[in-house]
């Protein structure tokens, strides 16, 4: 997802379960760890991909910068020996 509103929705969705799991394992008298744990470890997976996917997009687009800068003075330098 690209758009900032889908990211906040998808952190938000991640965070809503991962609480609710820790709220069910806290407060539920029966079966506490039946719900609870799959709740806070689908929040866990969300908010933990949309972390890890957002962290590689930025190292991308700054390794695309790096990489265009690179050209960019490679095409500078062989247009001013000729």
């Amino acid at each position: 997802m690209s758009s900032g509103t889908g990211v906040i929705f998808s952190y938000a969705i991640g965070f809503i379960f991962l609480l609710g799991g820790i709220v069910f394992m806290v407060f539920l008298d029966d079966n506490r760890f039946l719900f609870g744990i799959p709740y806070a470890l689908m929040g866990l997976a969300i908010v933990g991909g949309m972390y890890s996917g957002r962290k590689r997009k930025r190292r991308r687009e700054a390794e695309e910068v790096a990489h265009d800068a690179a050209e960019r003075a490679r095409a500078e330098g062989a247009g001013g020996a000729g």
